[in-house]
């Protein structure tokens, strides 16, 4: 079931395995090895979607490549869906924090139809980001 505070105690390093991935699973997207969804990122049948499944042959490390260091569709210029070491440059960040992340035509804050993700939540996020967003 989807929650708004996969994380109680934020970390002080967390990892995206261990940590990160779940979060987006549990709050954002699909339980790690089904195709069943819980949220709008767990289909693993809408490409044009950014997907948190892990159904096989996608893995935690597919998920991880498609969130560190790219570029996302729908923010103003200058972010990238995780930038290392930047969190106020990292899209994921604006879009689980702001009502209208990048101001008007870039969506909701996230999770969409939820309520806000919990702060010791979005603090593991920023630990994670500010940490180099370790795997």
């Amino acid at each position: 079931m989807p929650t708004t505070c996969p994380i109680a105690s934020p970390p002080a390093h967390p990892t995206f395995a261990q940590d990160i991935l779940p979060a987006l699973q549990q709050s954002c997207g699909a339980r790690p090895t089904s195709s069943q969804t819980s949220s709008c990122h767990g289909d693993v049948g809408a490409p044009s979607h950014l997907i948190f499944a892990t159904v096989p042959p996608r893995t935690a490390a597919d998920v991880y490549a498609d969130l560190v260091n790219a570029t996302p569709t729908n923010a103003p210029p200058g972010y990238l869906r995780v930038a290392p070491g930047d969190p106020d440059h990292s899209w994921i960040l604006a879009k689980i924090t702001q009502d209208e992340p990048g101001g008007s035509g870039y969506g909701a804050r996230m999770p969409y139809g939820a309520p806000d993700l919990c702060a010791a939540t979005i603090q593991a996020f920023r630990n994670w980001i500010v940490d180099e967003a370790p795997p």
